[in-house]
């Protein structure tokens, strides 16, 4: 875990983004957020590569083995450094597959290398989870531990973001004697057309795209990226 001082800073929340299943626009959504919002701060809570081809999951024919998929998700993060070229990040099921992988085969974790290493950015840094202290109390953050309403929250004692849920773009209060704090998933940044999601194609709820914000203030907002007719960003934000 690591802790840091947020008071008086903007901070940017992505969430998963699934390399390379990420959505078209979503580099161009984050970056015209980024050039609006001036964020101090970027967090990333997980599931920054997809991971399919050494999935634990049946296969599918159509879709790239591990090493092409790996080629094409570092070209893809090559481009979100560009945007933000420092950033935390939180240890996920997907991102994490690799050491899933070898611990499930009896390979010590001394013969691979840190992520860091791997996608060759020294400024991003993993952690299992993140505590940022703002105005408004510590606000603790995760990949993703509940999708019950507030759990996450009631838990921690203090504010809760996560990502994980893809269907899942809301923000709730809870109020105490003792305290306020609110519990806040950020949906995803995939495409959800594409094959690695396929398992979600008759599922009631559909994915949530967008990201979050924490303003200086400490207060928690969401920037939906609506799609038009044709799935593709339609270019508009709200006033930050």
């Amino acid at each position: 875990m690591i802790r840091i001082n947020a008071r008086g800073k903007k901070v940017l929340i992505i969430p998963d983004t699934h390399e390379p299943h990420t959505h078209k626009d979503a580099y161009k959504f984050l970056k015209a957020i980024k050039s609006k919002l001036k964020p101090d701060l970027v967090i990333h809570l997980g599931d920054e590569v997809d991971g399919a081809g050494i999935s634990f999951h049946d296969k599918i024919p159509e879709m790239d083995n591990a090493s092409r998929e790996l080629i094409k998700a570092k070209k893809g993060l090559d481009e979100l450094e560009k945007i933000f070229k420092e950033m935390y990040i939180c240890e996920s099921n997907h991102g994490s597959l690799i050491y899933r992988r070898m611990k499930s085969h009896g390979i010590p974790m001394d013969y691979i290398k840190p992520l860091k290493e791997l996608y060759e950015k020294p400024n991003w840094h993993w952690h299992e989870d993140i505590i940022i202290d703002t105005d408004l109390g510590p606000v603790y953050f995760c990949h993703g531990k509940s999708a019950t309403y507030g759990r996450l929250a009631k838990e921690m004692g203090c504010s809760a973001v996560q990502g994980h849920f893809h269907t899942k773009m809301e923000i709730t209060w809870h109020m105490s004697a003792m305290n306020e704090r609110f519990n806040m998933f950020c949906g995803c940044l995939v495409d959800r057309d594409h094959l690695a999601f396929s398992y979600a194609k008759n599922n009631m709820p559909l994915f949530q795209l967008g990201c979050g914000y924490i303003s200086r203030h400490g207060y928690p907002n969401l920037v939906r990226m609506n799609l038009n007719k044709k799935g593709r960003w339609d270019n508009k934000l709200p006033s930050f």
